[in-house]
């Protein structure tokens, strides 16, 4: 492929991600993560419409079941770490352990209230269609580069 031929195949994978795919509302339960595809995939989450997350993953389904648990997706930490980390309870969260009980209540109430996800299943490109819509949007709940640098950097330069 060509150079223009890869990038005309990204802005189709990215118009049919963006227009064409469905936006589902969030259950957080795994009868909900199970009824997504396990193929290879470009997601998006918007909170109230806005994208605000955007990942690549080999397994829809194994990521869509990690949304579950704070201790294994950063959109969960990135949110809870948003909205509540004023809160008296919070302790920040890592891949070792979650939000206190309360947080993670209110933590799954913002998620299925104002979250929705869109996908697309991409074999080839997943990665590169991934940079694409971050470099886009930057998403805010999405962190780029080593410890979010690039993310805080770009944010700096616009």
């Amino acid at each position: 492929m060509t150079k223009t031929q890869i990038e005309e195949y990204l802005i189709r994978l990215e118009y049919e991600l963006l227009n064409n795919s469905d936006n589902q509302k969030i259950e957080l339960s795994r009868n909900w993560a199970n009824s997504f595809p396990s193929e290879t995939a470009v997601y998006i989450f918007r909170e109230d419409g806005e994208i605000c997350y955007v990942g690549e993953t080999g397994s829809l389904r194994g990521r869509m079941t990690d949304i579950l648990n704070t201790k294994n997706h950063t959109l969960r930490r990135n949110i809870g770490n948003h909205y509540f980390s004023e809160f008296p309870t919070y302790e920040k969260p890592s891949s070792k352990k979650g939000f206190c009980q309360e947080i993670e209540n209110l933590l799954n109430q913002k998620i299925t209230t104002h979250l929705t996800v869109s996908y697309i299943l991409v074999d080839l490109g997943r990665k590169e269609l991934e940079e694409r819509l971050y470099d886009k949007f930057f998403p805010k709940y999405s962190i780029k580069g080593k410890r979010g640098t690039k993310k805080i950097l770009r944010r700096e330069l616009l």
